[in-house]
């Protein structure tokens, strides 16, 4: 009896704590721009700081008075000065930034995990092996390299992604530089792939489309 009374505890316990740490997944809010709700994983969360000037919360953990925005560059690039506080000019810019950095550093987090490996040899026997979960490549890599890997992994189903330089997958990474990489657990290349896809879909680009992101990036 007691046995099942605590294993009722902990499983209750267990399901609050899911609960709390997934709560994008269930929350839905209104976009201070556009009036549209939306779930919180599409919207971007903003804090009123001591100074009164409107804040990005990337991590959504900021205390204090906040709101909710879409998203998306064009509604960031629309909020206006509020009764209670200012919005910084650079404000699309800072979101792009801290969207990026958030991606990368989620990049980072799998290597030092262990989930990624590095270097043509590694991808192509990860990819081989049937361990691959993602192909991360850079944009700027050489052609030849990238299109072997590219086509094993579709053969495989395995998803490509091919949105980062190779100097920024290497200071993600800890190299100097780095063009052919793989995430060999399904957990990070989820988590990579929804935060890059945020960061692509904030700055106007697609998964599909790999043209003048740069370019992008910098307005």
């Amino acid at each position: 009896m007691e046995k099942l009374l605590l294993k009722e505890l902990l499983e209750r316990h267990l399901k609050k704590l899911i609960l709390k740490l997934r709560w994008d997944i269930y929350m839905e809010f209104a976009c201070h721009v556009t009036g549209k709700t939306l779930p919180a994983d599409e919207m971007l969360r903003f804090c009123v700081s001591p100074a009164g000037e409107l804040t990005p919360d990337i991590g959504n953990k900021l205390p204090g008075a906040h709101i909710w925005v879409s998203a998306r560059k064009p509604c960031v690039a629309a909020l206006q000065n509020g009764p209670d506080w200012r919005v910084p000019e650079d404000l699309p810019c800072q979101v792009a930034r801290l969207l990026g950095a958030r991606a990368r550093n989620i990049l980072g987090l799998a290597r030092a995990a262990g989930k990624i490996v590095l270097g043509f040899a590694k991808v192509d026997a990860a990819l081989s092996g049937g361990r691959a979960a993602m192909l991360v490549s850079a944009y700027d890599g050489a052609r030849d390299g990238r299109a072997k890997l590219a086509r094993k992994a579709q053969a495989a189903g395995v998803p490509i992604m091919e949105f980062f330089s190779a100097e920024e997958l290497g200071l993600a990474m800890g190299r100097q530089d780095v063009i052919h990489s793989a995430v060999i657990e399904a957990h990070w290349a989820a988590k990579i792939d929804a935060a890059t896809r945020r960061w692509q879909v904030y700055i106007g680009t697609t998964p599909d489309v790999q043209t003048e992101w740069t370019e992008v990036r910098k307005r």
